[in-house]
């Protein structure tokens, strides 16, 4: 009688597993297909509609690797990562409290200077960024600031145009994270080289920056002492790929969120009036002895 009742529970158990399984299976496919339409309204201007789900956060990356796939045949391959939601300005309710994580591929970028239509975005934003490039792997388990550091070989000169075009009213931290948070266009200016020390250490935390616009004429400019330590940010950046089962690889480049100054290209927005200005030119100070690093955005109107 004990094993027939032994047999019967293994095969409810059985059946449990195989509804559930199938349950998931058939979630998955669902969730599949929302996410390859979400990549097809990104890559076509088109508005995204909101991803919410309730799944923790591995699982809203995993999704968003999803996402990444789809969109490499037409922006390229991996070439960075970005951060956002470490600085000290107030926090954003479609971000994880600890920090959100983006990818950037190849066909993303482009150099300091290049123009760009208002046509090519919906909801963009002109944002003042710093980034870092990755020298070699060490970087990978590197623990002191300074081995971090080490691990990096250069400072890049960077701004972003991101294109959050969500329905206002579906949006969620996890179609925030699986829409790689809406990243559409970055801008480089020419690498500066940096070494492994405490002088570094202490320029790339007290460093000033400033944006003006084609007649020179100052926008707004700001510290990056007490707005987020970069080494600090590097490292959450690292740890977060790493708990993914991600490595960061030497020629990479680590954009680390933006530095306070953001203007918004189209009119009503949420985040202030239009940009009216033909050029977004951010410059560093304090980096190098030649003068301010710079990267500029040009807006052809």
């Amino acid at each position: 009688m004990n094993s027939i009742r032994i047999v019967f529970v293994s095969a409810v158990v059985a059946c449990v597993l195989l509804v559930l399984g199938c349950s998931a299976e058939a979630g998955d496919r669902e969730i599949r297909a929302e996410v390859k339409q979400m990549a097809d309204d990104f890559l076509n201007h088109r508005e995204m509609q909101g991803f919410d789900h309730e799944m923790d956060l591995t699982e809203a990356y995993r999704w968003q690797d999803e996402m990444v796939e789809i969109m490499e045949p037409v922006l390229g391959g991996v070439v960075g990562y970005k951060t956002g939601g470490h600085d000290s300005g107030p926090g954003f309710p479609i971000f994880p409290p600890d920090g959100i994580r983006g990818v950037m591929l190849k066909g993303m970028f482009r150099p300091s200077g290049t123009a760009v239509k208002l046509s090519e975005f919906r909801r963009g934003f002109l944002e003042a960024d710093f980034a870092f490039r990755v020298g070699n792997s060490s970087i990978n388990h590197a623990e002191t600031d300074l081995e971090i550091l080490a691990g990096l070989d250069a400072i890049i000169p960077f701004a972003e145009i991101p294109d959050p075009y969500y329905d206002p009213d579906t949006r969620s931290i996890t179609g925030t994270i699986v829409a790689n948070m809406g990243s559409r266009m970055s801008f480089l200016g020419e690498p500066i080289l940096l070494a492994p020390t405490e002088q570094w250490l202490d320029k790339i935390n007290t460093f000033t920056f400033a944006v003006y616009d084609e007649n020179d004429v100052k926008i707004e400019s700001g510290q990056m002492q007490g707005w987020y330590e970069p080494i600090k940010v590097v490292r959450w950046l690292r740890n977060q790929l790493r708990e993914s089962g991600t490595e960061l690889i030497p020629g990479q480049i680590l954009s680390l969120g933006n530095i306070g100054i953001i203007r918004q290209l189209h009119e009503n927005s949420p985040r202030g009036p239009a940009y009216e200005s033909d050029q977004f030119r951010l410059e560093y100070y304090g980096l190098t002895e030649d003068g301010p690093a710079k990267v500029m955005i040009n807006i052809k109107r």
